[in-house]
Order: C-alpha cells, then structure tokens, then sequence
C-alpha cells in the first residue's frame, strides 16, 4: 500500500506527499507536517507506467481511482504489468542462462520450481520490492555471464556490462540492502575483467539517481534517507536501519530450516545446490565463491536485523537478494539429481505456490504456518480473493481456474520443450 499510495498520490494530486492516503500503511514517515513513504523509490518508478495506463483507463471510465473499485482495479494491473511482468521476463533471461550449464528439461523444471515454489512468486503477486529486487540480479547475472563469463568464458560484451551494471543499480534503488549482493557482482567482474568492471560500474549511475531524487524531495536533502525518521517500527534505530551486526544462529534456523520463515522448509528444491555448490567448486572456484560467500553474508546480516521475519509474510522476504546466487546452483544439482529435483520442486510448488495463493501475507505471531494457518484456511474453505470468486466460485473452488490455466501452460511448454530436445 505504501508505493501504492504514492502512485496515486502523483498521478491524482501531482505530489510524492501521500497525506490523503497515509492511513491504510504504517510503512511511512512524517516530515514537515506531510506524510511519505518510507521506502526506496525503484519499484514506485517500475511501476509508474502500468499505473499511469490504468490511471487513464479508469478516467475514461469515469471511475474515481481511489474509490473501492478503481483501487482494487489499479492496484491489480499495476503489479502485474510491473513486478509480475519483470519476473516474467527475469524468467526468461534465468531459463536461457540455465540452458547452458544444464539440460534443457532440467532449465524447465529449475524455472517452475523458482517462479512458482519461492518467494520469487509470494512477492510477485504484491507490489512488494523483493521480487524485482530478485529478478533485476537475475538478469544482471545473465548479462554477466554474456559479458565476463560465469562459469565459463564469456563473450566481452561491452553492452551486456552495461545492461548488468543498469539492473545492479535498479535493484539497489528498489531495495537498499540489495547494495550487497550488486557489491558482490561488481567485485566478480572486476577480478574476471577490470575493463568491463568500468562499463559495468557506468550502468548504475542512471537508477541510483532516484534515491538521491527522492530523498530531495522528501526532505530536501540528498543524503537523508526516508528509513531515518520511521517511528512505526522503532527497531530501525538500532545499529544501521535495524542491522546491528549481532548474528544470531537461532534466528539463522528460522530464516532457513523453520516451517515460520525458513527459506529450505518452503522452498525444499533449493537444498540442491549443496551438490550444485560441489560442481561449481570443479568448475568454477570464482563462481563458487560468488554464489555460496553472498547468500552466507545476507544470512549473517539479517539474522541480525530488528525485523528479520519480515512482520506479515511467508517465507524470509528479506533474503530475496540473496535467491538467484543459489537458484544456479540448485539447478546444477537439479541436473546431477533429476528425479530428486522434479520431487523438490513439486513439493515446493505445493508448499509456496498453495500458500501465495491462498494467503501470501501470512500473520506475524504464528510459527507453526502450515498446520496452524494454511490447513485450518484449507478446511474452512476461506481463501484469497481471485479471478475464480469473481466468476462466482466460491471457497476453495474459486482456485480451480487458476490451477487449470496453470498445470495446462506448465504442461504445454514442458511439450515444446520435448519437441525442441527431440528436434536437437
């Protein structure tokens, strides 16, 4: 609600101040007597052209755009056509980068179990930064891999360091604690290339532009960012913005193993790359060391953020950075354990996908989620809203179309790639 606030807040009143919508977030600051949102702006700019779009369709409609209506209506074509669509894309750019370590089939189900059994999904249904957080270093890794070379040697391409260095900046300007993982990248391509280290490091320059923009316009200072004056969450003075450098191993359980936010519990496919980190240690030792030292430091910082559970969430949202260092890996284990991997990520649709679908924001106080929340919420029939209620289905019925259209798409693309394999 917070970058929803301030999209309706530009396109209807020409001000980033959401004093007329501030109520329905608690995700904001008060500066000069005016309310704004506390967030990094990336995913608001992300976002601004499919809302822009709705915002004059509905005016067309002669619909008021924050009335009941016309939000619910903005609020679902936006994240479509913004985080939805750049997940859709990063899909892609991850399927192709897949392809060339691993089996086309093993690419395939390495995709469904990301996109649709990790928090990739969760937060690619909810105008949440984590999600285009994941999928801009997805691409970057890509763009990397095209350019210096990942796990082999790459082409030297000067445009995709700069498409790399594009999507690295975008992500820190969506979420600030992304700068680690774009660190790490930018320390890997300079150890494999200096020269394209520098083409790399003029990419950011146009995106990162948007904090200082946006911290000028809150408060009229450049260096002052919006998360130094929260007061809903006094946790963010501690240490820095939360992060007082106290690991926890407790909270690292929770954040890995836990059925409350643990990142292998709901998202099981992804213990395959401990034999993924075996190969790439034969294969790569630059990479390896990228993609296991990455999400290990993004562990130890958020096992000591004040808000390491991420409130009302599934899965450990604050870890999304970190995802595309092991959906690689994982892949390659995928590929040396097929049978495993189809299992894992099966299981792994059921466990995220069933519980974005039915409630993504799952409450703060219950650990137990499956067998306390998701179960009871499956028995008694009480499910998200979606297209099916909409048609009239109600309770647990109304998710039949979307699963259809999905197990129909899964299993038409799994033929096409059948055809390809066979063709090649």
């Amino acid at each position: 609600a917070s970058r929803l606030d301030v999209l309706h807040a530009v396109f209807s009143e020409g001000t980033i101040a959401i004093d007329s919508f501030h109520e329905n977030t608690g995700d904001k600051i008060e500066w000069n007597g005016h309310f704004y949102s506390e967030k990094a702006p990336g995913v608001a700019v992300i976002a601004a052209p499919a809302f822009a779009t709705i915002y004059a369709v509905l005016g067309t409609l002669s619909i008021d755009s924050s009335s009941e209506l016309g939000w619910k209506i903005s609020e679902w074509f936006t994240t479509v056509f913004s985080v939805g669509l750049l997940a859709a894309l990063s899909a892609l750019f991850l399927f192709q980068l897949l392809r060339k370590y691993t089996s086309s089939r093993t690419a395939l189900v390495s995709i469904f179990a990301v996109y649709l059994g990790t928090l990739i999904y969760t937060y690619g249904v909810m105008l949440f930064s984590h999600t285009a957080t994941a999928s801009l270093l997805i691409i970057a890794l890509w763009a990397i891999d095209n350019g210096v070379g990942l796990l082999s040697a790459g082409k030297l391409s000067k445009r995709h360091s700069l498409l790399a260095g594009g999507c690295l900046g975008l992500a820190i300007a969506c979420e600030y604690t992304s700068a680690l993982s774009a660190g790490a990248l930018v320390l890997f391509v300079l150890y494999k290339n200096r020269k394209h280290a520098a083409y790399l490091l003029c990419g950011p320059a146009l995106p990162l532009l948007l904090i200082p923009l946006n911290n000028w316009l809150i408060s009229g200072s450049v260096l002052s960012i919006p998360y130094e004056y929260v007061t809903e969450f006094p946790g963010m003075k501690k240490g820095l913005f939360g992060i007082d450098l106290a690991p926890n191993i407790s909270v690292m359980w929770q954040l890995l193993g836990s059925q409350y936010r643990g990142l292998f519990f709901w998202s099981p496919f992804l213990l395959l790359c401990i034999p993924g980190f075996v190969f790439l240690w034969k294969k790569s030792t630059s990479a390896f060391w990228l993609m296991f030292i990455t999400p290990v430091v993004s562990l130890v910082l958020i096992s000591s953020y004040s808000y390491w559970h991420g409130g009302w969430a599934l899965g450990p949202r604050h870890l999304a950075a970190a995802l595309p260092f092991l959906c690689i890996p994982a892949a390659l284990g995928c590929q040396r354990y097929k049978k495993t991997g189809v299992g894992l990520a099966a299981l792994s649709i059921l466990l995220t996908g069933l519980g974005t679908v039915l409630q993504p924001l799952a409450p703060e106080g219950k650990t137990k989620l499956v067998t306390d929340f998701y179960i009871p919420m499956v028995q008694s029939g009480e499910v998200r809203e979606s297209l099916g209620s909409l048609l009239g289905l109600q309770n647990i019925l109304s998710l039949l179309p979307l699963l259809i259209v999905g197990a129909v798409l899964m299993r038409l693309t799994w033929k096409a790639i059948d055809t390809r394999t066979e063709a090649s």
